[in-house]
């Protein structure tokens, strides 16, 4: 259904949107709620509540999730001794700083656990540029992950044959990297979209009891 039409079929009271989007941007602050006339975190339109809730990249469960893919693209592969990277590949866009900020601060919560050795960003749009990072990273082993919402032109061709990959393990002189698949096909994905939405819920409540 269109976004327009679609709190129609919703019987539910009590409504959560959650936008399936990595970052805040056009479609999320003004696309979405045009289309659902929604007026802010929370709308009232007659016997129902809407709650506006932020794109999942920012959610603090992101970076469980990305982590994850990680791990599951390496199970079961062999791992040369040496340095392990962890890079987070976004987009990235001039035009609007949301896009590459999200990529910058999943890669600061997960640095922040000490997990890998090094955990850096790359982008397609923007600096630093995906060949620039791989290239000069001082790792033997690099994980890529993209940070994307679903798999697609970008995450099938234009990333592998911008890196010359040949499937999800490659070794290129003394690196061997790994290529996830795109973090929003993650299983885990459906706890996190859950997770954000009650969030929200708990959040808009208290701004509501404290208006």
């Amino acid at each position: 259904p269109s976004m327009r039409h679609v709190l129609y079929t919703v019987e539910a009271d009590d409504v959560c949107v959650v936008p399936a989007f990595i970052s805040e941007g056009y479609f999320t602050q003004q696309v979405i709620p045009r289309e659902l006339g929604l007026t802010g975190p929370v709308t009232h339109k007659g016997d129902k509540t809407i709650r506006y809730a932020g794109p999942l990249g920012t959610f603090e469960g992101m970076a469980d999730v990305v982590l994850e893919r990680a791990e599951d693209l390496l199970e079961g592969k062999e791992v040369p001794p040496g340095r392990r990277a962890l890079v987070l590949l976004g987009h990235g866009t001039d035009l609007n700083k949301n896009s590459g900020g999200v990529i910058y601060l999943n890669a600061d919560r997960i640095r922040e656990r000490n997990l890998y050795d090094l955990v850096e960003v790359g982008f397609l749009d923007q600096n630093p540029e995906i060949g620039e990072v791989v290239e000069n990273i001082e790792a033997a082993n690099v994980v890529l992950i993209p940070v994307f919402i679903a798999e697609g032109w970008h995450t099938r061709e234009t990333i592998p044959e911008d890196l010359g990959l040949t499937g999800e393990v490659t070794t290129r002189g003394d690196k061997t990297i790994f290529y996830g698949a795109a973090v929003g096909t993650h299983p885990s994905m459906a706890s996190l979209i859950a997770a954000r939405a009650r969030e929200t819920e708990r959040e808009t409540e208290v701004v509501r009891s404290i208006s």
